[in-house]
């Protein structure tokens, strides 16, 4: 007959692992609050640049392109509200805390993608009925190349966040960023084939930009549900080889995983000698833990079931 598995008595020093990791996290986003800050004004500034040189040379296109990027500082905005959500601890209705809105607002993010894309069709398929005409000018350039340079920084800028703190939602607001990014390229484009006189350029280039949009919207919905299904975010068997390098732990099965990239929480089974005294058990079970934590980065939390030696359950 199988062997019920048993926990140990809760330890104090469990609690304050927790502690730490999720004082280590709060203090992360709050660096991740700040670069969406900086994204934010360098946003409205390239807003600004497009609506200014727009009205000044009377082109439409660079208008409505300008309201168009003051739209996308929305989305720095939906970043801020999650990571404000998200940055709240546990409390009794929320015991794994708030992490998750991270990922609902990188999903919010990603329908400034689609609508962006949208944008671009309707435009293509207006251009192929005669209903918008491309008419270059100069400070056109001039503002639509400023604009790609900011936008260029902001990218990369997020993108290297993004890396550094294991944020999904910099990631997602970097992709939206980039998107910006396509649509003013696509512009200077659009008005160069319209003075080399090939105007299906144009069009071309549009279908290939929306494409790349609508690609890396896909990304972000995908990374995102990942989160929000639980999906398994470490390898069991790597998680198992850690557990068994404590010496007194023979085997590691049932490992789970779930959780934001910077934010892991972790379960499994170990066993440990039958006759082991259950103080004893329960230094091993820390030990394991600790180290899980120490070597696999954005763990936070890690629950071990013990069980008796001569019970390998699967």
């Amino acid at each position: 007959m199988a062997h019920k598995s048993w926990s140990p008595t809760p330890d104090p020093r469990c609690a304050d692992d927790r502690l730490q990791a999720l004082e280590a996290v709060s203090v992360r986003d709050a660096a991740v609050g700040r670069v969406l800050w900086i994204v934010l004004f360098l946003n409205l500034l390239v807003a600004c640049i497009k609506l200014v040189f727009g009205f000044m040379s009377g082109a439409l296109s660079m208008v409505a392109d300008g309201f168009h990027s003051a739209l996308d500082a929305s989305s720095n905005v939906i970043g801020l509200t999650g990571m404000r959500v998200a940055r709240k601890a546990p409390d009794p209705g929320h015991p794994y805390g708030h992490r998750k809105f991270e990922a609902l607002a990188a999903l919010a993010i990603s329908l400034f993608l689609f609508i962006s894309c949208y944008e671009i069709l309707t435009s293509l398929i207006g251009r192929l009925r005669g209903e918008h005409q491309v008419k270059p000018h100069v400070i056109t350039f001039v503002a639509m190349g400023l604009s790609i340079v900011i936008n260029g920084f902001v990218t990369r800028y997020e993108q290297r966040a993004a890396q550094r703190f294991r944020s999904i939602i910099l990631s997602a607001d970097a992709r939206h960023t980039q998107s910006d990014l396509y649509a003013s390229a696509g512009v200077i484009a659009s008005l160069i084939a319209a003075l080399l006189g090939f105007p299906v350029l144009d069009l071309l280039v549009a279908l290939v930009i929306a494409g790349l949009i609508a690609y890396s919207g896909y990304l972000v919905v995908q990374s995102s549900l990942s989160v929000l299904s639980d999906s398994q975010v470490l390898d069991p068997e790597h998680v198992a080889r850690i557990a068994t390098q404590v010496e007194g732990v023979s085997y590691a099965h049932r490992v789970r995983s779930r959780g934001l990239p910077d934010d892991i929480h972790v379960d499994l089974h170990i066993h440990v000698a039958h006759d082991m005294k259950i103080a004893e058990a329960h230094e091993l079970a820390h030990e394991a833990s600790k180290r899980i934590r120490e070597e696999i980065e954005g763990v936070t939390d890690v629950v071990i079931h013990l069980e008796p030696d001569d019970s390998h359950e699967e």
